[in-house]
């Protein structure tokens, strides 16, 4: 798929997030409907923190030379992804830690910003993209190595995956709201 087409679908689903953004209360959007699930206030700072600090990373070591140089590298669950378009429709539970478990942010408006800044930064990420090296990889936990415009792609596939989640907490909320 073309960068400029990635740019348009990010753009599309993240806009989607903001949007959604006008239909919390501060307190609705840090509430979360069990011990162990994340408030939709803690969804976002995944997102833009996960986005930020790992996949950007990520797209920056490769550009930057500083990866491996290999072709394919990608393990099954990579290719899987890579070849669907997106993320399984499976609740994926990771247990509680302080370097996983995000934050509650500060409030809808950090959020908002950093949403903003992010679909802004992505833009500019597309535009070095073009000419990055598709055998320079690093290492993704769970798909193998990617390479910059695999990373790229990725950030708007978990973007649509965690929608699914953010369904299931508007559902909770408006739920809780009776």
């Amino acid at each position: 798929m073309n960068l400029q087409k990635i740019v348009t679908r990010f753009e599309s689903v993240a806009n989607e997030w903001l949007l959604s953004l006008d239909s919390y209360s501060e307190e609705q959007f840090t509430k979360k409907p069990d011990a162990d699930s994340w408030s939709i206030g803690q969804v976002y700072n995944h997102l833009i923190a996960g986005t930020n600090r790992f996949h950007l990373q990520h797209i920056g070591l490769c550009l930057d030379g500083k990866g491996k140089e290999m072709k394919g590298g990608k393990k099954f669950p990579g290719k899987f992804v890579f070849l669907s378009g997106s993320f399984p429709a499976a609740k994926i539970k990771v247990p509680p830690s302080e370097t996983y478990t995000p934050k509650q942010p500060a409030g809808i408006a950090e959020m908002r910003s950093g949403l903003t800044q992010l679909i802004e930064t992505m833009r500019e990420t597309a535009a070095k993209i073009g000419a990055a090296s598709e055998s320079m990889k690093t290492e993704h936990p769970a798909f193998g190595y990617l390479n910059a415009h695999e990373w790229f792609v990725m950030i708007e596939m978990h973007f649509r995956h965690h929608l699914r989640q953010k369904g299931r907490l508007d559902k909770f909320l408006i739920l809780d709201k009776k």
